[in-house]
């Protein structure tokens, strides 16, 4: 068994390379922790967690990193595409590697003449986590009412390997004054392996 931790600061700079086309990169400092544990054949559940209590090991590493990412505008079209962990950086004398998240995507952008926005992305390749392999494909729409002072979001989400897990979302924004925003989202997965969850905000616009 095995536990990673990490915590990452990062600075992003954005510039148009041409008219319309935008780059950006996010230079990061990881630091993390590895932490693993022997499991023997035929062991319960409880001996498991019990397992999973006394993780040892577990120095903090610290490595540095990127993350780089383009798009395209053009009149209501955006496309873009953007890469993650770019170094994949490995810790635990190379037993665990950071993997490299490559991802693109394209979103119609109507929000100014009906308030609607749809969007769809996909991992272009398959990538590990603590829970098996994943390669997401997702999709949804935000609307704006009420003179755009409610926007209201769904979605979905489908993992093409491993578990297959399937996720639906659901999200609402209200501003409450010209610039402030208060922001709630849910997340909800048909498998018990899926992810379920939800969460509460408020952003402040200038």
């Amino acid at each position: 068994m095995r536990s990673f931790s990490a915590t990452e600061l990062g600075l992003t700079i954005v510039q148009t390379v041409l008219p319309g086309i935008h780059a950006g990169a996010t230079l990061k400092y990881v630091r993390g922790t590895l932490r693993s544990s022997s499991a023997a054949a035929g062991q319960s559940p409880s001996e498991l967690l019990d397992l999973g209590d006394a993780l040892t090991g577990g120095n903090a590493e610290s490595r540095f990193d990127l993350d780089a990412g383009v798009m395209g505008v053009a009149g209501p079209v955006r496309v873009g595409a953007v890469m993650r962990n770019v170094r994949a950086p490995t810790f635990g004398g190379g037993a665990f590697v950071l993997p490299r998240q490559t991802r693109v995507g394209a979103a119609l952008d109507l929000e100014r003449k009906s308030g609607l926005v749809l969007a769809v992305d996909a991992d272009a390749r398959r990538y590990a986590t603590a829970s098996g392999d994943r390669r997401v494909v997702a999709a949804g729409a935000e609307q704006w009412v009420w003179k755009r002072r409610v926007g209201l979001r769904g979605g979905g989400r489908f993992n093409r390997v491993g578990a297959r897990e399937r996720v639906g979302t659901a999200g609402a924004s209200v501003a409450v004054r010209r610039g402030l925003y208060v922001e709630g989202q849910i997340a909800r997965g048909r498998t018990a392996s899926a992810e379920r969850g939800w969460g509460l905000g408020a952003r402040v616009t200038f």
